[in-house]
């Protein structure tokens, strides 16, 4: 079996759509709609929106709703659209003017959004214009001040200089610092870049590669709403990955974090919708997703669709239901801990939907028939020497790479998650400062729950418990990854640094295993990105052994 790429992109991210939200000032609401003539007649695109509304219910059986008002920070009306799975917005949400801060903002929530959202500007401006203008607003992390005060020795010069003297900027510079920063800037672009800024002072005065990006910097500053500075000084995300194309006589879209973007010219077709929607499927196919983003959107759509919470097959009946109620039960007062007694339950179900999803023959049948047919449009790209150029063309990705990051990477996914538990348990590798241990104590032994008489001085340290963790020593990658399928390293990525972690005391072939005692049973607490415990560690004095004071202890994934 062979599924057509084409048709499982429209499948997977265009069928599946199941609400439109309209958001433009010019349509009346339904609220609208029930007052008087003069009223309704006040709205200049009456007619489009009721064409626009009737096609998406009656063509297309989507449910449709419309806004044509937004406030500056209207948080509760932004996350009503991030609830429908299509939003059309109209770029100039203001009558009569042409300012594009109000859509501007709504897009930048979208995409900064853990939500995934499809979204089409729908206007008559000019679509390159709203292209760079709204790919500018997608990247606060390349504003011009920040990078200014950073770069101190740059910034003076930059203080000092005309800038009517620099050179327009290319269009194809801007749109490739865009996508991929600085060092995306194909050569010869940025070389042109680097050679105005010496025309203008800069030699001598500070990094030329540095000077370039001011300059590119401050080309796009203009294209800022000014309303959106507060927001821009507030934003924790840092840098983000953007995709995007436009161009002549081709779909014009940009792909963010949580926010995929079609931009779309209005049309006053009689199948208005029908044009609408073909520009979105053409926006995504020039998109490519990749086999991998296909199945896991797939995956995603299953799970929306499925009804698991009533499902009798799943855990509705009222067997399953008393059955697992029990085990609850029997967790609250093992654990004696309600947050342990969930985490536990659920546990359980979420891996019961895995296998569900897993084990379901027509999405194995599905996903099998697209890799067929991108295995056989991508040909011999997928046969040539190099294994991970194969990898690179199956994913759809056309930058350098780096090897040894690419196989780090796949490594840690493969053998350890990022940890999210309550409570530290075996396999938790943590940290203080460079020095690393991995958890070796059984699972069942760094419950919550008080030990039994029997188990006399266990109770007497309650709720503190006593945990074998293994040292880790922290080596080269390449070294690491040279035996890297036998068990001997621990692969983990903490924030942006792929770790490598020997799991063996390389002078004896051996785990080096020390002793903690863990506070609060390895009760875990959160400082924002950061998961961190608190144990006491047994260290060898001078003529015994000695506890350590407290330590609060990093966790850095989770085997």
């Amino acid at each position: 079996m062979s599924v057509d790429y084409k048709t499982a992109v429209e499948q997977t991210f265009v069928k599946s759509l199941k609400s439109v939200f309209l958001v433009d000032d010019s349509f009346p609401t339904y609220d609208d709609m029930f007052k008087d003539n003069a009223v309704i007649e006040g709205f200049t695109e009456r007619d489009r929106a009721r064409r626009l509304y009737s096609a998406f219910r009656d063509n297309h059986h989507l449910p449709c709703d419309i806004e044509n008002s937004f406030k500056q920070g209207d948080l509760e009306m932004v996350d009503r659209l991030r609830k429908c799975d299509l939003i059309v917005i109209d770029y100039h949400l203001d009558p009569g003017s042409i300012d594009n801060s109000k859509s501007i903002e709504i897009l930048r929530r979208l995409a900064d959004s853990p939500h995934f959202n499809t979204v089409v500007v729908y206007t008559n401006a000019d679509l390159a214009e709203v292209w760079f203008d709204v790919a500018t607003n997608l990247r606060p992390d390349l504003r011009l001040a920040p990078f200014l005060e950073s770069n101190e020795k740059e910034s003076e010069w930059w203080d000092g200089v005309d800038t009517s003297d620099f050179a327009e900027l290319k269009e194809e510079s801007v749109c490739q610092f865009l996508k991929k920063g600085i060092d995306g800037v194909d050569r010869i672009l940025r070389h042109e870049i680097i050679e105005d800024v010496k025309k203008n002072g800069g030699n001598g005065k500070g990094d030329l590669k540095k000077m370039a990006e001011i300059v590119l910097r401050a080309g796009i500053e203009g294209l800022r709403p000014k309303s959106m500075d507060e927001y821009d000084r507030e934003d924790q995300i840092g840098p983000r990955a953007l995709q995007g194309n436009y161009g002549k006589d081709r779909p014009h879209w940009l792909q963010s974090r949580g926010c995929f973007i079609a931009i779309v010219k209005k049309t006053d077709r009689e199948d208005e919708v029908g044009a609408l929607m073909k520009g979105l499927t053409e926006a995504l196919l020039d998109w490519r997703p990749s086999f991998l983003q296909i199945l896991v959107a797939e995956i995603q759509n299953a799970l929306e669709l499925d009804s698991v919470a009533t499902n009798p097959k799943s855990f509705s009946d009222a067997r399953r239901q008393v059955g697992l109620n029990h085990y609850l039960m029997e967790q609250l007062v093992a654990e004696g801990d309600p947050e342990s007694a969930v985490e536990n339950l659920m546990d359980r179900i979420v891996e019961t939907i895995r296998h569900g999803i897993s084990a379901d023959p027509d999405m194995r049948k599905y996903a099998t028939g697209v890799l067929t047919d991108v295995r056989n449009s991508l040909g011999a790209k997928l046969t040539t020497p190099n294994k991970l150029k194969n990898a690179a063309a199956l994913a759809h990705v056309d930058q350098p790479m780096d090897d040894t990051d690419v196989i780090s990477f796949l490594n840690a996914f493969l053998s350890t998650e990022r940890f999210a538990r309550s409570r530290i348990t075996t396999g938790t590798v943590f940290a203080k400062g460079e020095e690393f241990w991995m958890v070796a104590t059984p699972a069942c032994d760094l419950t919550s729950r008080v030990p039994k008489n029997r188990e006399a001085w266990m109770k007497s340290l309650h709720p503190v418990r006593a945990m074998i963790a293994i040292k880790l020593a922290k080596v080269k990658m390449a070294t690491a990854l040279s035996s890297a399928t036998q068990g001997k390293h621990a692969f983990l990525v903490r924030g942006e640094e792929a770790l490598s972690l020997s799991v063996f005391d390389p002078t004896t072939s051996s785990p080096d295993a020390e002793m903690f005692f863990a506070i609060d049973a390895g009760k875990v607490a959160s400082t924002g990105e950061k998961f961190m415990f608190k144990a006491v560690s047994v260290k060898q004095a001078d003529d015994a052994p000695k506890l350590s004071e407290v330590v609060e202890y990093e966790i850095v994934g989770q085997l």
